[in-house]
């Protein structure tokens, strides 16, 4: 069997990254609050980094849809409604639904053997900040497993994994759970049962989209 292949992120990519994940962090601890302006040089200096790697992360988490751009005036916090969150998730919940449902079908034992190792890596480092991006690279195996290019693109443009951070920093799950529940999806891909696979993960999706959109409710409730 082949050796996995560790795929590393460029130091300047894995600075942005953990950029985005402190603004997510921040913003689902309600310490950046919807209408707060996200300052570029404030930022850079709070976190000892220079502006350039801020702005990037800035730029995507626009294109992500929790900051946004005013002409003129900077970039701040989305006042985002439980009806978008319930949208984008319930948007994901169908595509990955769909991809699960053909990866049970495709997958290579290769594919399999290497969500296999990622789940494995997750129970050895129960780390939430690195389980956010484990997560994410393993819904993009799912993806890849699914081997349909017009699917992945679409999964990647629309950025959803990118919301795991949010999702992992406010759910009531334990990381244990959320671990298991990654087992469950690859035990239904690795059976070939494509309609479990399917079903399951989207439910799992739409299960953690219901908890952000109750969570940004509440902060909405809680604006002066």
């Amino acid at each position: 069997m082949k050796e996995r292949v560790v795929r590393r992120k460029p130091a300047k990519e894995t600075l942005r990254a953990n950029i985005k994940d402190y603004i997510q962090k921040q913003i689902a601890a309600g310490v950046y609050r919807p209408g707060d302006r996200i300052v570029e040089t404030q930022l850079a200096k709070e976190l000892n980094v220079s502006q350039a790697p801020v702005r990037e992360a800035i730029l995507e988490m626009v294109a992500l849809g929790l900051l946004e751009e005013r002409p003129y005036s900077g970039h701040f916090v989305r006042a985002l409604g439980p009806e978008e969150i319930e949208d984008i998730y319930q948007i994901r919940a169908v595509v990955e639904e769909y991809a699960a449902r053909r990866a049970a079908d495709r997958a290579t034992a290769e594919q399999l053997a290497e969500m296999k190792r990622l789940l494995q890596e997750m129970d050895a480092n129960r780390d939430l900040d690195r389980f956010v991006h484990q997560d994410m690279e393993f819904h993009a195996l799912v993806m890849d497993a699914a081997g349909s290019a017009a699917l992945k693109r679409a999964w990647t443009t629309l950025r959803m994994a990118e919301w795991t951070y949010i999702a992992a920093a406010i759910t009531k799950t334990s990381l244990a759970e959320m671990i298991q529940q990654h087992w469950t999806i690859f035990h239904y891909l690795e059976s070939r049962q494509a309609h479990s696979a399917g079903a399951y993960m989207f439910l799992h999706i739409k299960g953690f989209g219901e908890e952000v959109s109750q969570h940004f409710a509440r902060q909405k409730k809680k604006e002066p």
